[in-house]
């Protein structure tokens, strides 16, 4: 039977305290980067000189008027606040990575490190939480790591992550992002990431950890417009539709601060814990093609992930907000209600 261990004091106190600082981390990048991103300085045009300002990750510029008291004082504010909040970022970093090798000695660096850059890639891009959440395996650091327990080890061992794309969500990319798309954005992470070409939903690099991009099941969508991938990119992934995901794009989500092997910070945003209980028991009992050995796996997950939902996160899968799910799913909940509280230990 599966086991989950409660964290002692210190673990929480060490995680709650990097958590508020990564907070805090994540508000000054994002300050840095809508109020200072980008550049401001004088330019010669024609005999007079104006003061231009180019946005972050943009190639336009805008003029905000000729040298004058008024835009000699624009810009030095500006420079002022933009090394003040590079400061800011600069120093929050630096106790982060101090931290880490604590929390790591504790035993809270649990995401693999490819996994954790392959989040924060689509975290800094905007497109983890809006159009793309991760499923599978990866989403139990979320759900520990919030819970503050940890989980055997062998119930997260998998060499691939799972991210489920709503195309109904337009994405914001420029330049080469938008060229490129999700191959893109994994290349610039590890380089040797190939589409497979005998699944052209799957991505895999020199070691074999693979990244399958998902949609849910839509024939009408499908029909017009084909399968959704990221860019026009001759090597972006094309998603594959299933049908236990088919409702997954108006459930609630779920975000989380875990932290990688080395113990650093990384955001997960997943789905609620309760809808991946039900849709992995889902499942064990309506796909009789899937591998056994995966569909036994599928039944501990969801046995473990629902202990975890309603013994260590008070949810209740009574709640209302699952009233969107299929009958099928929710009438799974009888049975996840009965899952017996097992033996914790502090660590």
């Amino acid at each position: 039977m599966f086991e989950i261990k409660q964290l002692n004091g210190d673990s929480i106190r060490d995680m709650i305290d990097a958590r508020e600082r990564y907070h805090l981390l994540r508000s000054a990048q994002a300050d840095a980067k809508h109020s200072y991103g980008g550049s401001m300085q004088f330019e010669s045009r024609g005999k007079a000189e104006y003061l231009i300002k180019r946005p972050y990750g943009s190639s336009t510029r805008k003029s905000l008027g000729r040298r004058s008291k008024d835009t000699e004082e624009k810009l030095a504010k500006f420079l002022s606040g933009k090394a003040r909040i590079e400061e800011r970022v600069t120093g929050l970093r630096k106790q982060l990575e101090e931290q880490a090798p604590i929390l790591s000695a504790r035993g809270l660096g649990r995401v693999p490190i490819l996994a954790a850059r392959i989040m924060r890639k689509l975290d800094d891009l905007g497109w983890l939480g809006t159009s793309l959440t991760v499923l599978g395996t990866h989403a139990l650091y979320a759900y520990e790591a919030q819970a503050a327990v940890r989980i055997d080890s062998a119930m997260v061992a998998t060499g691939d992550v799972d991210i489920l794309f709503d195309a109904r969500r337009r994405l914001i990319m420029s330049g080469d992002v938008r060229k490129n798309g999700l191959i893109g954005a994994l290349r610039s992470v590890d380089h040797s990431f190939e589409k497979e070409r005998s699944r052209t939903y799957t991505a895999a690099n020199k070691d074999g950890y693979m990244v399958d991009l998902l949609e849910p099941l839509d024939h009408g969508r499908i029909m017009l417009e084909g399968s959704a991938q990221l860019s026009d990119h001759p090597d972006d992934l094309v998603a594959t539709s299933t049908e236990s995901s088919k409702w997954l794009l108006n459930v609630p989500k779920f975000t989380a601060t875990a932290f990688d092997e080395r113990g650093l910070p990384v955001r997960i945003v997943t789905i609620d814990p309760r809808v991946y209980a039900l849709q992995k028991l889902w499942i064990t009992e309506n796909d009789p093609s899937r591998d056994p050995a995966r569909r036994f796996r599928d039944g501990q997950q969801a046995r473990l992930v629902a202990q975890i939902a309603t013994k260590h996160l008070g949810l209740s899968f009574d709640d209302t907000v699952l009233s969107g799910l299929p009958m099928s799913f929710r009438r799974l909940s009888e049975k996840l209600k009965t899952v017996e509280q097992d033996e914790f230990h502090a660590w």
